[in-house]
């Protein structure tokens, strides 16, 4: 009498496998509507975080997948296998995020003036939600900074004003930085105008110049030592994740100072990708100064 072996199934495997994909499907959808669409970063996280758990519970199915495949081979080993393969690329931003932050101090701002940090023209706040308050920058991140960035300092030109603002112009340009908002002296300002306007009409006629209102006896509105200060923001390429800028140039002597200073918008720790965009942006300033330089 033949005597016909029914092989068990195992229904952990091929629930693991389900979860996987759609934790999968879940961070890619997250990632998208963040990447290109109007989902914040502070929502990303969350769906994130329950992708990479549901990952996590379908690795665990898949190792039961496996054990009953080994010891009563239960079907399901494909499904383990399956469960498996989608669910590591969940898992691997997670992991090198953990990498990222065991190797970097726990800011989420950094600036490359640390005793006089250039001021926000518009304070950017916004709802951490289930991330928590943040503390406010203090010395102790600023002494953070210093041990993890010393490179991050002031850069120092010996060059005007006006051509140092025209270079930050091009370099933040250059690093999709785009400004929401400046402050620029009125003489440096009219320049920019006067260099904007064509030089004849097309009958031949000089275009006059505007010229600054002059009120006798009115104080001077510009300030002592002219600056410039620009604020603006720029997204990851990859995440998408925006974080504030905020731009100062400020004349010293016969030489005018660059500093910039960027802030992570969510989160008390940015991984060091704030550092990463304020020296990119330094050194794109340096290139568009020799650019002038040699002009």
């Amino acid at each position: 009498m033949a005597i016909e072996y029914v092989r068990p199934v195992s229904y952990t495997a091929f629930w693991a496998r389900r979860i996987a994909l759609f934790a999968l499907m879940l961070m890619l959808s997250a990632w998208l509507a963040t990447r290109f669409g109007p989902l914040l970063q502070v929502h990303f996280l969350a769906l994130y975080t329950a992708a990479a758990l549901l990952a996590l519970l379908a690795l665990l199915g898949a190792f039961i997948g496996f054990v009953n495949l080994w010891r009563v081979a239960a079907e399901g080993g494909k499904s383990s296998v399956a469960a498996v393969i989608l669910a590591v690329p969940v898992l691997m931003p997670a992991a090198y995020a953990a990498w990222l932050y065991r190797d970097h101090a726990p800011l989420y701002e950094v600036s490359s003036d640390l005793a006089d940090p250039p001021v926000w023209l518009k304070m950017p706040v916004y709802d951490q939600a289930w991330l928590g308050v943040r503390p406010p920058p203090d010395a102790g991140m600023r002494a953070a900074q210093q041990t993890a960035y010393p490179g991050l300092i002031t850069h120092r030109y010996d060059a005007a004003l006006d051509r140092v603002v025209k270079a930050v112009r091009a370099a933040a340009a250059e690093r999709r930085i785009r400004f929401s908002g400046e402050k620029v002296p009125a003489a440096i300002r009219e320049q920019e105008e006067e260099e904007t306007l064509p030089p004849e009409t097309p009958g031949g006629i000089p275009v006059p110049r505007r010229r600054p209102d002059v009120i006798p006896g009115a104080a001077p509105a510009e300030p002592a030592i002219p600056i410039a200060i620009f604020q603006g923001m720029v997204t990851d390429r990859i995440t998408g994740f925006p974080y504030d800028v905020v731009i100062r140039v400020r004349e010293a002597g016969d030489s005018t100072l660059a500093d910039i200073r960027v802030a992570a918008r969510y989160g008390q720790i940015d991984l060091g990708v704030s550092a990463d965009i304020a020296d990119a942006f330094l050194k794109a300033l340096d290139d568009q100064m020799l650019g002038i330089a040699g002009e």
